[in-house]
């Protein structure tokens, strides 16, 4: 064990080197924290890619993607040009990530490496990837079974707030959120996993008040509540630990230039539910009068 990493005998004339970062899926200081001397772990076998020879697409159709001798013309052009001389397809790995998904198409990554007698690839062990592999998988489950989990907030942002759950990092939708004051830097606090994206390493969550609340309603549903927040783009209300949008075209008024010309900020108001989005935690609404 050294303070920079560990030495791995795997049975073979060479020791496997597994740095710091490697060894654990939570940020630590030293190797002890995450291994023990003589202790025999389970690690992921990974490759060489550096990340340094990245192909980005904003818009691919599926065709594309389906259409593999395609890909590999454009990789192996731009391969060939980035180390000056000719590669066969033979010596070249591509790997393809799908990063978004979109109306007209996805936004893909072609990952690209050579493997050949002249380039041979070049291996590292891996826990950190281990880990994160079966975090993926229970955060899926947790989702499919619709579990409460606990994620201490990292950080509060304008639309949302960072968490950590499961060892990976996740986004809590709190610009819907009445309660999102109460949240709290450094506190634990119940929530539901909505999306689950690790393509693009990308997990949403809501408040579990949130959560139930919006199972609660339906479209076309009456609700009324109370008015919080006013945009150009609409008004933002109150019905019950989260804030519904209603949207400037959706309003009686056809001319309005502004909304607030006719609504004011905790005025109560009823509306007909247009839209329920679960996945984004928002709720629309349509055909509103305000009252005092």
């Amino acid at each position: 064990m050294e303070p920079t990493g560990v030495f791995v005998d795997f049975y073979t004339d060479q020791l496997a080197y597994v740095p710091l970062l490697e060894l654990s899926l939570n940020e630590i200081q030293s190797p002890e924290k995450a291994v023990q001397l003589n202790e025999i772990r389970e690690f992921l076998v990974v490759g060489n890619y550096d990340g340094e020879h990245d192909i980005f697409f904003s818009h691919c159709s599926s065709e594309t993607l389906k259409d593999s001798d395609r890909l590999y013309e454009v990789t192996l052009d731009l391969a060939s040009k980035k180390c000056g001389h000719s590669i066969s397809r033979e010596d070249l790995i591509v790997h393809t990530k799908i990063r978004d998904v979109h109306g007209s198409g996805v936004s893909a990554t072609i990952q690209w490496f050579l493997c050949s007698q002249e380039h041979p690839p070049t291996v590292y062990f891996s826990i950190r990837k281990l880990e994160m592999r079966k975090a993926w998988e229970r955060v899926r489950q947790l989702q499919t079974e619709d579990v409460t989990v606990y994620g201490k907030i990292l950080k509060k942002t304008s639309r949302g707030a960072l968490v950590k759950i499961e060892g990976l990092r996740g986004t809590v939708l709190t610009y819907v959120d009445k309660h999102r004051e109460e949240l709290i830097v450094g506190e634990e606090f119940p929530l539901n996993i909505i999306k689950v994206r690790e393509d693009c390493n990308h997990v949403v969550l809501l408040n579990r008040s949130v959560s139930i609340r919006l199972r609660q309603l339906q479209v076309g549903q009456l609700v009324s509540g109370t008015i919080r927040r006013i945009k150009d783009y609409g008004v933002f209300v109150d019905i019950g630990d989260l804030y519904a949008l209603l949207p400037t075209s959706k309003m009686f008024h056809p001319s309005v230039d502004h909304p607030n010309q006719f609504f004011k900020i905790n005025h109560h108001l009823k509306a007909n539910i247009i839209k329920i989005d679960p996945e984004n935690g928002q709720v629309v609404l349509e055909s509103c009068e305000s009252s005092a």
